[in-house]
């Protein structure tokens, strides 16, 4: 496979056009993120990443020379959790709304482009887990559930685009040793347009200039991930056991599960959002944004390495299975008591 690097420069360069044209639109018309008890940032920051990598998404895959026609739906899903995301942004949509369009912008995936989960593998190792009728439904769940998970991680600056660039990463590298250009050009694209975006959200360009991802840009992020975690592990033409995309993206989905089982053991509702989640913990126990972007974005890595490593060493995937269990159980254990946890990390 030759690897053109124009378009991929190409859509850094639009992604950074873009920030600094949508960022001054943004401003006039109230498209912009407002402090409040669950956010850390001051002043009001427009919500236009999102809106910006997804044009230079576009235009990067233009000046490719991969034929974008059967990825035309799989844009057109995306293009409709921006709008949705968008718009939520700007009027705080209700969740039932969202989640509608949500389901809406699964199917056309799932429907058009055969985007199915139809075996979860031999997950249990006596027999494969096929899910037949059940494949529809448990796709659509799937990809709604990567969508949240990237979503709910989108807490400081950073750690959003971060950790989807750690997913993407290894993502670009299962598909270019697979020889799957147009997935591997997807993926690849798409973090040419995070590192840009996130030199705005960081403050490299200035303070001044920052912008955030907004839902707009974590929900079409999350679905880009989801199709491209189900199209590497299902079929002939699967890359990665199913039970390796837990690894690749295990912190977002880890963190997400274990926020919601807090939250209903608490009595709440699983998806009103709070100061539950993992970063917050370390930021109330005063380790600096820095540093709690280290951590968590290292863990990351760490769990997609070793789900990397597991695959390439042929690891059975139950034993891949019980060991991700662990680790989820571990993980769960460790936020009941976050304290502890902190003040390890602080000494």
């Amino acid at each position: 496979m030759n690897i053109n690097f124009i378009p991929f420069l190409v859509s850094a360069l639009s992604c950074i056009l873009a920030v600094n044209i949508t960022s001054y639109f943004a401003l006039k018309i109230g498209l912009v993120d407002v402090p409040n008890y669950r956010k850390i940032h001051t002043g009001n920051i427009p919500l236009v990443g999102g809106i910006s990598m997804f044009v230079a998404l576009v235009i990067g895959l233009l000046t490719t020379q991969i034929d974008i026609i059967p990825l035309k739906n799989i844009l057109l899903a995306m293009l409709v959790v921006l709008v949705v995301g968008a718009l939520d942004d700007h009027k705080d949509l209700s969740i039932r709304f969202r989640i509608f369009f949500h389901i809406i912008a699964a199917l056309i995936v799932v429907s058009t482009n055969g985007v199915i989960l139809s075996s979860l593998g031999w997950i249990f190792g006596i027999v494969e887990f096929k899910l037949y009728a059940w494949s529809v439904f448990v796709s659509v769940f799937a990809i709604i559930g990567v969508m949240n998970a990237v979503n709910m991680s989108d807490g400081i600056d950073g750690l959003s685009g971060l950790l989807s660039i750690v997913t993407l990463s290894f993502i670009s590298y299962f598909a270019y040793i697979g020889g799957r250009e147009d997935l591997f050009t997807l993926a690849l694209l798409s973090c040419s347009t995070l590192v840009p975006f996130l030199m705005f959200n960081l403050g490299i360009f200035g303070r001044s200039r920052k912008v955030f991802m907004g839902d707009a840009g974590t929900t079409f992020i999350g679905l880009l991930i989801a199709v491209l975690l189900i199209e590497l592990s299902q079929g002939e033409k699967a890359i990665f056991k199913p039970v390796t995309a837990l690894w690749l993206l295990a912190v977002p989905l880890l963190d997400t599960v274990a926020v919601m089982i807090k939250r209903i053991r608490n009595g709440g509702s699983p998806f009103k959002p709070d100061r539950g989640h993992l970063h917050h913990f370390f930021l109330k126990s005063s380790i600096s944004e820095g540093k709690t972007l280290l951590i968590i974005v290292g863990l990351s890595f760490s769990m997609a390495f070793i789900g990397s490593w597991l695959e390439l060493n042929n690891v059975a995937e139950w034993k891949m299975f019980a060991l991700f269990l662990f680790v989820f159980f571990l993980y769960l254990f460790a936020t009941f008591h976050a304290w502890k946890v902190v003040k390890f990390f602080k000494s």
